[in-house]
């Protein structure tokens, strides 16, 4: 938790109960995490609360150690699905994936279209899911139709994976959400589409003296240049607040 007195965050708390003192404390986690209460009541008034409507993409990713055949991979790879739009409309209106998702392939072991070492490569596969991930578990069969759907995909690109079980490791929504948690295993945080979302992200500054947010729920956004300018726009905020 994040311990506060007379409205001023004092330090944190930890699972062991152990007490660190701080002038300054910030988080990095989903912004949501400190709205629900999950760090304490003193600091559940901190940010706006995010209703779970309102979360981004959360992902089912596969970690994979096999060959590929068909397709020279770059680095990046996308092999789009034939409707995109109906994927959104999917995750963000039904809440659940659609029959062909777009899959997103990160070839790690990809320089310019060429293998950097022998064997088998190392891949990351990743569809796009609903962030539904505190209130929906996945089973092995789940998880493995939604590859099923995905290896369509692929090899309608003409791609094909060969691996073994034991080579795949699977990531759903809900171990996202376990790893940061109040997200409902949203990846970027609040939902980017629309006019005006990208304002209504929390700034680095918190309603609590000492406060402070950093991370891809915070302004400016997702993703790793965005977060690392958070972190220094915090940096900024901290020293402003000092001076």
């Amino acid at each position: 938790t994040v311990d506060c007195t007379n409205g001023h965050a004092t330090g944190v708390t930890l699972t062991s109960g152990e007490s660190v003192s701080a002038g300054v404390v910030i988080f990095n986690g989903d912004a949501a995490a400190l709205s629900d209460g999950l760090l304490g009541t003193a600091v559940s008034r901190s940010v706006p609360t995010r209703a779970p409507s309102a979360r981004g993409l959360s992902a089912i990713t596969w970690c994979i150690n096999g060959s590929t055949s068909g397709v020279d991979l770059d680095y990046h790879n996308v092999f789009f699905a034939d409707d995109y739009q109906k994927e959104f409309t999917s995750i963000f209106e039904e809440g659940r994936i659609c029959a062909e998702p777009t899959v997103y392939v990160c070839a790690q072991d990809r320089v310019n279209g060429g293998l950097t070492r022998a064997g088998d490569e190392r891949l990351l596969l990743l569809i796009n899911a609903p962030a539904h991930g505190d209130r929906t578990t996945w089973t092995s069969d789940d998880l493995r139709q939604q590859r099923e759907k995905a290896f369509r995909v692929l090899a309608r690109g003409g791609l094909s994976i060969d691996f073994q079980e034991e080579a795949c490791l699977a990531t759903a929504p809900y171990d996202w959400n376990e790893r940061f948690p109040a997200s409902g295993g949203s990846l970027y945080g609040a939902a980017s589409h629309g006019m005006f979302s990208s304002f209504s992200r929390p700034s680095a500054k918190t309603q609590i003296q000492g406060l402070y947010l950093a991370g891809g729920s915070a302004h400016p956004g997702p993703g790793v240049p965005m977060a690392t300018l958070s972190g220094s726009l915090a940096a900024r905020q901290i020293l402003g607040d000092a001076a």
